[in-house]
C-alpha cells in the first residue's frame, strides 16, 4: 500500500490517536512486508478497539442505560415468543409444549433485566449470557434444514452481544436512566402484539411493532445530546443487520426457497461479512459522533 491509503485508513481512528501517533503507524505500516490485505484488517481492527476504549472510558452510564433499554426489550421480544406457545400447549396439552430453549431465553432476559435495573452486575451479565446463548440455540436449530431462519434472528444475535458487552462495562447506578417509561411501554406493545396477533406479517401486528419502535426512539430522543450520540453508536451494529441480511444474503434465501432439495448453507466468506459489518458499523458511528463532540467542543471555546 501506497502512504496515501494508510493515511485514508487511519482515517478511521479517533482524531486524536491519529494526531498523536498517525505519522508513527504510517512509518510502521510501510516497513511492514505483511500482504496489504492483513494490515487493513489489523488497522481496522484496531480502529474499533480504539473507539471501543474511548466510548467504554467514561461512559458507565450510558453503557447501563443501553443494558437496561436492551435487556427489557429482548425480554419483551421472548416473552412475546413464548406467549403463542404457551397458549397452544394449553389448548392441546396432549402434543403442544414450549420448547425449553424459549423459556431459558425469557429466563435469562429478565434476570439480565433485574440484574441490570438494580445495578447487580454479575446477575446482569450471567443472565445476559443465558439470552445470549438462547438467541443463538433458538434459530440454530433449524440452521441445516431453513438457514434463512438464523440469517432472520440474527439482528436479536448482535443486540444480545451489545447487551452483554454493555452489561460488562457498565456501573451500578441507582436512578433510572431517562426514558425507561417509554421503553416499557414499547415493551407491552410488543406483548400484546403476540398475544393478539401471532404472527409478524398481520397488518395489526406490523404497526404495533412500528409502535414499538416508535416509542423506543422516544426514549433515545428524551436523552440529553451526548447520551442520544452514545446510544446511537451502540444501536449501528444491529440497525446495520437490517440492511445487510435484507439485501446482502437476499440470493441465498431466494435460493433455498426454490431449491429445498439442495440447501445452500451461509459459507466462510459470508460468515465473516456477518460479523465485521456490525463492527465496522459501530467504528463509523463512533467517528461521527467522535468528530460531532470534537467540532462542538471548538465551538464552545
Amino acid at each position: 500500500m501506497t502512504e496515501t491509503r494508510y493515511r485514508r485508513l487511519l482515517a478511521l481512528y479517533p482524531r486524536a490517536f491519529v494526531r498523536e501517533y498517525g505519522d508513527e503507524m504510517v512509518g510502521v505500516l510501510m516497513a511492514d512486508r505483511r500482504p496489504g490485505v492483513a494490515q487493513g484488517f489489523d488497522l481496522v481492527r484496531g480502529a474499533v478497539a480504539a473507539h471501543l476504549s474511548l466510548l467504554f472510558a467514561g461512559q458507565s452510564r450510558v453503557a447501563r442505560t443501553v443494558q437496561i433499554f436492551g435487556a427489557l426489550l429482548l425480554f419483551a421480544v421472548a416473552l412475546r415468543r413464548v406467549v403463542p406457545e404457551l397458549w397452544v400447549a394449553l389448548e392441546h396439552p396432549s402434543y403442544a409444549s414450549v420448547a425449553p430453549v424459549s423459556l431459558a431465553r425469557m429466563a435469562g432476559w429478565g434476570v439480565a433485566l433485574i440484574g441490570a435495573y438494580l445495578g447487580w452486575r454479575l446477575l446482569g451479565v450471567a443472565g445476559a449470557t443465558v439470552g445470549l446463548a438462547g438467541e443463538i440455540a433458538a434459530p440454530a436449530r433449524f440452521y441445516l434444514d431453513t438457514p434463512a431462519t438464523l440469517l432472520h434472528a440474527y439482528w436479536l444475535i448482535v443486540a444480545a452481544v451489545v447487551v452483554l458487552i454493555a452489561a460488562l462495562t457498565a456501573e451500578r447506578g441507582e436512578a433510572e436512566p431517562r426514558g425507561l417509561p417509554w421503553v416499557a411501554a414499547a415493551g407491552t406493545v410488543l406483548v400484546a402484539e403476540g398475544t393478539l396477533f401471532p404472527r409478524w406479517l398481520s397488518p395489526v401486528g406490523t404497526v404495533l411493532v412500528l409502535i414499538a419502535a416508535a416509542l423506543v426512539a422516544v426514549a433515545v430522543l428524551w436523552q440529553d445530546r451526548a447520551t442520544r450520540t452514545r446510544l446511537l453508536c451502540w444501536a449501528a451494529p444491529v440497525v446495520a443487520t437490517v440492511p445487510l441480511v435484507q439485501w446482502g444474503f437476499s440470493g441465498l434465501v431466494e435460493y433455498n426457497m426454490r431449491n429445498p432439495e439442495s440447501t445452500q448453507l451461509i459459507n466462510p466468506l459470508q460468515w465473516a461479512v456477518l460479523v465485521l459489518v456490525p463492527l465496522v458499523a459501530f467504528a463509523g458511528a463512533s467517528v461521527l459522533s467522535r468528530r460531532d463532540f470534537e467540532r462542538l467542543a471548538a465551538a464552545r471555546r
